[in-house]
């Protein structure tokens, strides 16, 4: 241990990565069932998604804080010093030599304290004695990076995995029956039945045919979309409405879009997930979840006249309600200033009530390089809640 220190300690530790990137990591443990099973410790540079690498090692049986973090340092270590690679006679001569970072980041905070102390005691430079924790979005730029190697990993992985795994089993995917420790997010449950659960959409449309017959609620509740929930069940539900009487929506008419009802509840606090259901059905989150959250952060930007979001909004705003939005949780404060980051960009290019050219997206995405299609939908978000210069009626609902 004391000479990976000695080598850590030695490394350069630029403020930025060799391409201009803020030199800042995010790092946690995922098991794999490799030949014997075993954790990796990966670490990502959240602006590139540049993967590194240390392990394996058995740390996410071991029982306390103290302990998974003896057992992680010296793999995060290694991940540094060899710059990720598990030969390291295998780099490549365009790969940069290693450094150590400025920063890092990781998970859990009894981790990160633990993993601080270890650091400390084993004599660390002291700038690196302090771990913060990761955001939500770095959370998921790690997962990416996981799913990532875990595809390079297959033919390694042991297939013995169980086909099958028991209904209401919380401890294993239900759909490739990879254990929860692999993966950087929870297990999330079935929406119909709450009792299969998938580490991602995709692998539980893969496993659908599979579970669809144990997938309890199908017999007995129709799974109905928010668009025809909300022009039958709810016409017919006294509680919904009650609801949309207090919203001045009235009964839905034939066939009557969802648009505004979903607007009326964000703009006046009320998108509660109960009344979510009164509306929009049981099911509402699986089909317009990100509608609703474009709306909430649509909300709080509160975009001004002459933006595409203010016209098109004017109508379903007739002054009837009072505005009193639900406060903004962390995750959409970041949102909000990541879109006002944005527009900052959009205004800077091209000046403050002017409408963006395609030649100005492609400049303005540029600036992200090659993930530059993960920043698309803020851009579309910035653009259309900015002052533009549309004039009132310039859109139709």
């Amino acid at each position: 241990m004391e000479e990976r220190v000695r080598s850590f300690n030695k490394l350069p530790r630029p403020k930025q990565t060799p391409s201009g990137l803020p030199n800042h990591w995010v790092f946690g443990v995922c098991h794999v069932d490799l030949h014997p099973p075993g954790d990796l410790v990966l670490a990502v540079q959240p602006q590139s998604s540049y993967l590194l690498q240390g392990g394996p090692a058995q740390i996410l049986s071991l029982g306390t804080g103290p302990d998974k973090a003896e057992a992680i340092i010296p793999c995060l270590l290694d991940a540094f010093i060899t710059g990720g690679a598990l030969n390291p006679m295998a780099r490549q001569p365009t790969d940069p030599p290693p450094f150590a970072p400025w920063t890092w980041s990781t998970l859990d905070p009894e981790i990160a304290e633990a993993v601080q102390d270890g650091l400390r005691n084993h004599g660390i430079r002291p700038e690196l004695c302090q771990v913060g924790i990761c955001s939500a979005e770095e959370r998921d730029i790690l997962e990416t990076a996981r799913a990532r190697i875990f595809e390079m990993l297959l033919p390694a992985v042991d297939h013995d995995l169980p086909t099958t795994v028991d209904q209401g089993d919380s401890t294993r995917c239900h759909g490739c029956g990879m254990s929860r420790e692999s993966f950087f997010q929870p297990l999330k449950k079935c929406a119909r039945c709450n009792k299969a659960f998938y580490h991602s959409k995709e692998c539980q449309k893969k496993h659908w045919k599979q579970h669809k017959p144990a997938c309890l609620p199908l017999g007995n509740v129709p799974d109905l979309d928010a668009y025809t929930y909300y022009n039958s069940r709810a016409r017919a539900d006294p509680a919904a409405q009650a609801l949309m009487r207090s919203l001045n929506l009235g009964p839905p008419p034939p066939h009557g879009g969802i648009a505004l009802p979903l607007r009326r509840l964000v703009v006046t606090g009320q998108d509660t997930s109960e009344n979510m259901q009164l509306l929009f059905g049981p099911q509402w989150e699986r089909h317009i979840k990100e509608d609703h959250e474009t709306a909430r952060i649509e909300c709080l930007l509160n975009p001004p006249p002459g933006s595409p979001s203010h016209v098109m909004n004017a109508w379903m705003d007739d002054g009837s309600l009072i505005p009193s939005p639900r406060p903004a949780t962390e995750a959409e404060q970041q949102r909000v200033k990541k879109v006002k980051e944005m527009q900052a960009l959009i205004q800077r290019r091209i000046g403050v009530g002017k409408s963006p050219s395609s030649g100005d997206m492609q400049a303005i995405l540029a600036n992200f390089g090659a993930n530059w299609s993960t920043e698309l939908a803020t851009y579309t978000l910035a653009k259309n809640t900015m002052d533009q210069g549309v004039p009132s009626g310039g859109y139709r609902a």
